[in-house]
């Protein structure tokens, strides 16, 4: 058996437990901070978003809910909007398999806090406590909270233009200060953000920072509009200074909101001096020493500064130039009819491999390659035998290919032993490699077959059975090439997969074609050498559907026990078995 990178579905255990607990913190730690007054909607919302996410994350319904729990010695009552945490977390749970929009589950969401709210007030007779309008407003606030926790969690998809992110950063920031019972320093904390976020982009970025903390602030019941706007006078003379260093900078923002407290208009301005001195002295000690850390982490929500896009358009201008070069040199080798138009297939297979370089190394598919939340998993296993002695004539393999699809090969060389085992080797290794590199399947299936047919004064020739799983939107791609039928289950129903052709190898220019269909989480796809298939195709369909195990090794050992049995008293072939569950 030869079997190319196996999918890591669980990633490193050290990982998964350090989220688990910076979840768990979070939860904590959000759920207890008060918004308009004494509602506590913000656990309400986190644990809405994070059950889009998973249904597993349920379990954060008991750290939002003790986080809330020492309140109650403090005189709050915050019993409705924990039976509304239980509610919501129940009722998105059931409903797992629904496909929400993201607005959909805030409206859900909302409207579950608003009556679990209200039959709790109107039970314990307090009803006077919370007003129908105030009720509104919560549940407002739960359907933004949601695109909150979204833009923060997603930061990495969001457009290069959008703002939501650093507004998501700011407003989760201040959350997290209240839930520690720190609110007396919310305001030097935002400070110190605002100069954080103004060392690293834009006094527009600054501004729209400051009105974020502001407006979150004053929902905390932390809001002064003095201090507000002597924040945006400090930053509008940051601003100037900024192109002189960041000490200068700092030092006119605290010498503009300094002197903006001597000044006499309606509204009071100015800033404590120890609220101003201290986030100032702190910017500029961690600036100093970590600077070039503060930058990188401060342009995941403001995006990437000028130099690097300068580097992206220079780099995006030396590959396009290689492949408008290999282009050219594809079209001159393609007029030749002779061996010589070999080489066309080799310049474009380099242009296609340029072009995918071009395409990871832009904004797009760095965003497509970080991504780690696709929709759907695939988990493979496989079971092979071989007609005599150990070695397998088949060859099979599997890899995620880095742009969210992940490949699946089967191959059956000619004949039997070293020989086969050989040829089929190479056209699965050679074709999730090509693959894996970003050539397209038609390029990388008419190189294997040119170079299957230039082998001289020898017969050569295998099959290709190939399936491509796009992790996302589920769809998935069937190609065969002198191949067996491919079975795909879904709950009791077994559907064959079969398109004609000639192996590769045997005639010169190849028509590749494929069937496309749109896979569900649960259903299953088997893939099998020929060997299989002639056991006999019925048994092994009615073996598929009786299965109730969801193990994928499982279902593929049965169905190669099946297989071998229905050759006993004749010669086997080599039998290969691949199975994939969709997850």
């Amino acid at each position: 058996m030869e079997s190319t990178t196996k999918i890591n579905v669980l990633g490193a255990a050290g990982s998964k437990i350090l989220y688990v607990i910076a979840l768990t913190a979070s939860a904590c730690i959000v759920s207890r901070c008060p918004v308009m007054g004494d509602s506590f909607i913000c656990g309400i919302s986190l644990i809405a978003y994070m059950l889009s996410k998973s249904t597993l994350n349920i379990y954060l319904i008991l750290p939002a809910a003790a986080g809330l729990l020492p309140y109650i010695s403090q005189g709050y009552d915050p019993w409705g909007y924990i039976i509304a945490m239980v509610i919501c977390g129940l009722v998105f749970t059931a409903i797992r398999k629904a496909p929400f929009m993201l607005w959909q589950r805030g409206l859900i969401a909302a409207s579950i806090s608003i009556i679990a709210v209200s039959i709790y007030n109107l039970a314990t007779g307090s009803v006077y406590k919370t007003s129908p309008e105030e009720l509104a407003a919560e549940g407002m606030m739960i359907f933004l909270l949601i695109y909150i926790f979204d833009a923060l969690y997603n930061v990495e998809q969001q457009p290069p233009s959008s703002r939501l992110p650093l507004t998501a950063f700011i407003i989760v920031s201040l959350m997290a200060v209240s839930g520690l019972g720190l609110s007396f320093i919310m305001w030097p904390a935002m400070i110190f953000i605002v100069l954080w976020v103004l060392s690293c982009a834009s006094a527009g970025d600054a501004m729209l920072a400051a009105a974020a903390g502001g407006l979150a602030a004053y929902l905390m019941g932390q809001g002064q509009w003095g201090l507000m706007a002597t924040i945006m006078l400090g930053l509008l003379a940051a601003s100037y200074a900024k192109a002189h260093g960041f000490m200068l900078m700092t030092f006119a923002f605290a010498g503009a909101c300094f002197l903006s407290g001597s000044s006499e208009s309606g509204v009071v301005l100015g800033i404590d001096k120890y609220t101003l001195l201290i986030p100032v002295m702190l910017f500029m000690v961690f600036y100093w020493r970590f600077g070039a850390g503060m930058r990188k982490f401060m342009n995941k929500f403001t995006g990437e500064s000028a130099g690097a896009e300068t580097e992206d358009a220079f780099l995006e201008k030396i590959l396009k130039d290689k492949s408008s070069q290999m282009s050219d040199l594809t079209e001159l080798y393609s007029t030749y009819l002779d061996s010589r138009a070999v080489m066309a297939n080799q310049f474009n297979l380099t242009r296609q491999v340029i072009d995918d370089i071009r395409w990871f190394a832009s904004k797009q598919g760095r965003r497509a390659a970080s991504r780690d939340h696709d929709r759907f998993g695939v988990d493979i296993a496989i079971s092979q035998c071989a007609a005599s002695g150990v070695i397998n004539g088949d060859c099979c393999g599997w890899q995620d290919l880095g742009d969210g699809r992940v490949v699946m090969v089967v191959s059956d060389g000619m004949g039997k032993g070293k020989k086969a085992a050989a040829e089929s080797l190479m056209v699965t290794r050679t074709m999730i490699s090509l693959l894996k590199s970003g050539v397209t399947v038609d390029l990388a299936l008419k190189m294997i077959n040119t170079i299957m047919l230039m082998k001289d004064n020898e017969d050569s020739y295998a099959t290709l059975d190939m399936v491509t799983v796009d992790k996302q939107s589920g769809k998935a791609k069937f190609y065969k090439i002198g191949a067996a039928p491919t079975l795909i289950r879904r709950r009791s129903n077994v559907e064959e997969v079969k398109l004609s052709a000639v192996p590769l190898g045997i005639v010169n220019g190849l028509k590749v074609r494929y069937v496309e269909t749109t896979l569900k989480k649960d259903d299953w796809i088997i893939m099998m050498s020929d060997g299989v298939s002639d056991g006999g195709l019925q048994k092994i369909k009615e073996t598929t559907a009786d299965v109730r195990s969801t193990d994928p090794q499982t279902m593929s050992d049965l169905i190669m026990n099946r297989a071998a049995d229905s050759y006993i008293g004749r010669e086997r072939d080599d039998l290969t078995v691949m199975v994939a569950r969709i997850l």
